[in-house]
């Protein structure tokens, strides 16, 4: 299980709601993941919050254009192809963004409770 985030600074184009679903769903099928239920938001006067909830977790785009910045986040529990190259598709969908990555490594519920401190 990770959980892989991409902090996209920089951007220099701002794709439509319907353009950032096609490369969310670009990036889910080179995941190989399961897609239950997408909602897009699209704010005003702009930005756009996009989720798509996968059967193996979660891949959100959250955008600031009058920042030039997103943000990406991607939850799951398997991957058929590394994140970093998966998620090329949301890259090429924001131009030529400055991208800042991290991988954070997440532990199974019963592995955290068994082993890890239990929070009250």
């Amino acid at each position: 299980m990770f959980q892989a985030l991409y902090d996209l600074t920089g951007c220099t184009t701002e794709p439509t709601a319907q353009a950032l679903l096609d490369a969310m769903h670009q990036t889910v099928n080179l995941l190989g993941c399961t897609v239950h239920a997408i909602v897009p938001v699209t704010f005003v006067p702009h930005g756009t919050t996009a989720v798509i909830v996968l059967g193996e977790s979660h891949l959100i785009v959250s955008t600031w254009p009058e920042h030039h910045t997103a943000h990406v986040d991607l939850f799951t529990c398997r991957a058929d192809c590394d994140p970093d190259d998966a998620i090329t598709p949301i890259l090429a969908a924001f131009g030529t963004p400055n991208v800042h990555a991290q991988r954070v490594s997440r532990h199974a519920a019963a592995t955290a409770l068994s082993h890890g401190t239990q929070l009250a």
